[in-house]
């Protein structure tokens, strides 16, 4: 994380203004009656990716996604002394900058604006504060994954990859505080040559020119998107990226949760199918605005209920559990409490939780964290080229969210929160979650073999193991349809086939057979039965040995 921040509630139409001042309001609107869009002709607004999304996940466009009437924003722009920041479908509210408290009153006084909340105050003297630490180079390099390969390894990212499930096809949305020198570095190189950078935006400045204000996202964005063989290759080396500017590292103020809105509402219209935020809110520049641990409830920080909005269009939200976990306030921050969110603590490369790494719940008792990934000593490359070790949640997320997206890629039609399940269920710690780790390390080829599963549930050939739950015998039953080199197979969840079955198979025929033997030699754990015919997966099922 870059920062963690702690807000309190604002109530409506309270502002602390002076005769001049020079501050950041997040202003709302009491309706969209007027606006010139429906949601019948969503092409107006949304792209056609967005929209299919939203077909996918059974996500009907609503209210919610129509953009702020273009006339509410006009009457205030026409006021003396407003400047028009980002403005949110979602929450039908726009930031501004205001120089003056008449102005207020005048923007109060309109019949369609419903409230004014104070964001940031102006000026601020700066500071800059960094969650990331270079640990120095590492003197292990592995031949195609350099030093990445461990944290790769760790989520049985390789398997994914050899099998050809590497991003490709999917979008990646970074929320970050800058991303200095992506357009320069080798390890990003064929992101840009390959046209894999969608877009970029900067809600913090207004522009769209992402490339400098901080080393921070440039890190975060190689766990992911690195793809030089020998060097570093990230988690998802072939997946398409937009990079969103939405923090100022400069100053930390509520204003930064509105430009996160912006930024995530942007990446919903463009049709990312990922969102990966490395930022974290719990305290601000002014104390009055700081968030309280109640209000890490999931549905109570702006940030967090529009992750929430975000994850109900169809997008997977991934974000940094937080590093507060040896301080006071050791909880997870916002929108790390969103009920709908992945996220996502951080681990060393013996899966050991790291010191720092923010502990849940929710405040309403929400299992949170969700997930953990490798966050102490993680590779990252930094805007100099070099590959170096780097500490923090920031880093845990995108690894974490790069193998989401190869998983995804693996099973386009499911829904996002289909994929979160199938994550989830993968943990090393499922059976037994707890609030520092949540369902622990995710093993995304057991994942892919879950997702499998589920995918050929249908099959006339349904593969029927019994019992689940098996300590030396199991039952094998299915319908065979056409001839063929028919085969069972046992395999562990890093992907290793332990011994193969091969089975005489006519057409249309009731096939039952029994494992006994072959179990003997199996340790305590889970496991995969594999049907196949010609090398071609048929059916899996999923059984646990017990120790009688």
């Amino acid at each position: 994380m870059i920062k963690v921040i702690f807000l309190s509630l604002l109530i409506p139409f309270l502002y602390n203004g002076n005769a001049q001042t020079s501050n950041r309001y997040w202003v709302r609107f009491a309706d969209k009656i007027n606006t010139p869009f429906s949601i019948e002709s969503p092409n107006e607004f949304l792209s056609q990716r967005s929209i299919d999304r939203r077909l996918k996940s059974n996500v009907a466009v609503d209210g919610q996604d129509l953009p702020v009437d273009p006339m509410y924003i006009s009457e205030l722009s026409i006021l003396g002394g407003v400047t028009i920041w980002n403005s949110s479908k979602w929450f039908n509210a726009v930031s501004i900058h205001v120089s003056d408290s008449l102005t207020l009153d005048s923007i109060a006084s309109l019949p369609f604006v419903l409230s004014i909340d104070k964001v940031k105050s102006l000026p601020l003297d700066p500071k800059i504060e960094f969650a990331t630490k270079s640990l120095g180079h590492s003197n292990y390099h592995h031949l195609y994954y350099g030093m990445a390969f461990r944290q790769i390894e760790m989520h049985t990212g390789q398997l994914l990859h050899n099998l050809g499930f590497d991003g490709a096809g999917m979008t990646i949305a970074v929320l970050d505080a800058g991303f200095d020198r992506v357009d320069e570095v080798d390890v990003f190189s064929t992101i840009i040559s390959e046209g894999r950078l969608l877009s970029t935006r900067d809600f913090v400045d207004g522009n769209n020119y992402v490339f400098n204000s901080s080393q921070h996202g440039t890190a975060v964005l190689s766990c992911m998107g690195a793809n030089t063989p020998g060097k570093m290759v990230g988690t998802a080396p072939k997946a398409n990226y937009v990079l969103i500017r939405t923090e100022d590292v400069a100053s930390e103020s509520l204003v930064e949760e509105d430009n996160w809105i912006a930024g995530a509402e942007f990446a919903d219209s463009i049709g990312a199918d990922i969102l990966n935020t490395s930022l974290g809110y719990t305290q601000f520049d002014d104390s009055s605005m700081n968030h309280t641990y109640a209000d890490m409830d999931g549905n109570t920080t702006r940030i967090s209920i529009a992750a929430d909005i975000a994850a109900s269009r169809g997008i997977l939200v991934v974000t940094s559990a937080g590093n507060m976990g040896s301080q006071p306030w050791y909880y997870i921050s916002a929108p790390a409490d969103a009920d709908s969110t992945i996220a996502v603590a951080a681990v060393d490369s013996f899966m050991v939780r790291a010191v720092f790494s923010s502990y849940g719940p929710a405040s309403d008792g929400d299992l949170k964290p969700n997930v953990a990934s490798m966050g102490f000593r993680t590779a990252c490359t930094f805007p100099n080229g070099n590959v170096q070790q780097a500490n923090g949640t920031s880093f845990s997320a995108p690894v974490l969210a790069g193998m989401a997206a190869c998983l995804w890629q693996a099973f386009p039609n499911k829904s996002n929160m289909e994929i979160k399940s199938l994550i989830e269920r993968s943990g090393h710690q499922y059976n037994t979650p707890d609030y520092s780790l949540g369902y622990g390390v995710p093993n995304f080829y057991e994942a892919y073999l879950l997702g499998k599963e589920e995918s050929l549930s249908n099959s006339d050939e349904l593969l029927r193991v019994f019992p689940t739950q098996f300590t030396d015998k199991l039952n094998i039953h299915f319908h065979s349809q056409g001839t063929g080199n028919w085969k069972l197979s046992v395999l562990n969840n890093i992907g290793q086939e332990l011994f193969v079955k091969s089975l005489d198979v006519t057409d249309n025929q009731y096939v039952q057979t029994v494992l006994t033997d072959e179990l003997m030699r199996l340790s305590m754990g889970n496991y995969f039965i594999c049907l196949s015919k010609d090398d071609k997966e048929i059916s899996v099922s999923k059984v646990l040995k017990i120790i009688p």
